[in-house]
């Protein structure tokens, strides 16, 4: 099979990152959906979505660069508290809220990753799902607060990143380590076996 190629179309450092750690070769695209959660909607099937919409608008956007041999990557990531998502932290006092709902529970993580291929010159799309569970310990209020001013949380799906300073507090987790990173690499790879491709092969 020839090498592999990924259009990642995500900002996200810790996707490219990701991709690296199983040595694929990726180029970057950026793509603007808007991700606003417009009614009540179960977690895993709003992040099926917009994993798909970004591939949709990926896809209008950069068509000409996908072939049978230049995969297209989107993936999205969201947490959810007793059922109800939890997004990115508008502001400090978000956060904050954020920090003291999560604080001493445990709380999902769901990943979901959309590829897309050229299969006879038509677009093929395998969207694949992961799930996963993080305790937190109890986050003390003075943590929070010099958390929030370390500029790491703004950017996160719930506000922390499982591979920044959060991890001290993080009593345990069940599931994928990457997929709660942004991208489940599990996930991805049997995404890929669809298309042919096999890691190290």
């Amino acid at each position: 099979m020839s090498q592999l190629k990924i259009l990642l179309a995500s900002r996200s450092p810790r996707r490219r990152e990701l991709l690296e750690q199983l040595a694929i070769d990726y180029e970057t695209v950026d793509v603007e959906i808007d991700e606003s959660v417009k009614s009540p909607i179960m977690p895993e099937v709003y992040v099926k979505e917009m994993a798909e919409k970004k591939a949709i608008k990926a896809l209008s956007d950069f068509d000409h660069l996908i072939t049978d041999q230049r995969l297209l990557l989107t993936a999205d990531t969201t947490l959810s508290y007793t059922g109800k998502i939890i997004g990115k932290p508008q502001n400090e006092a978000h956060f904050i809220e954020i920090m003291r709902t999560l604080s001493n529970k445990t709380h999902t993580v769901f990943s979901a990753l959309t590829l897309v291929g050229k299969q006879n010159g038509k677009a093929r799309f395998v969207t694949m799902l992961s799930e996963s569970e993080v305790t937190f310990s109890v986050l003390p209020e003075t943590f929070i607060q010099n958390y929030w001013a370390s500029g790491e949380p703004c950017d996160k799906a719930g506000g922390y990143a499982i591979q920044g300073i959060m991890a001290g507090y993080i009593q345990s987790i069940s599931g994928s380590y990457s997929g709660i990173m942004g991208l489940p690499l599990f996930e991805l790879r049997k995404a890929l076996e669809e298309f042919d491709y096999f890691l190290m092969s």
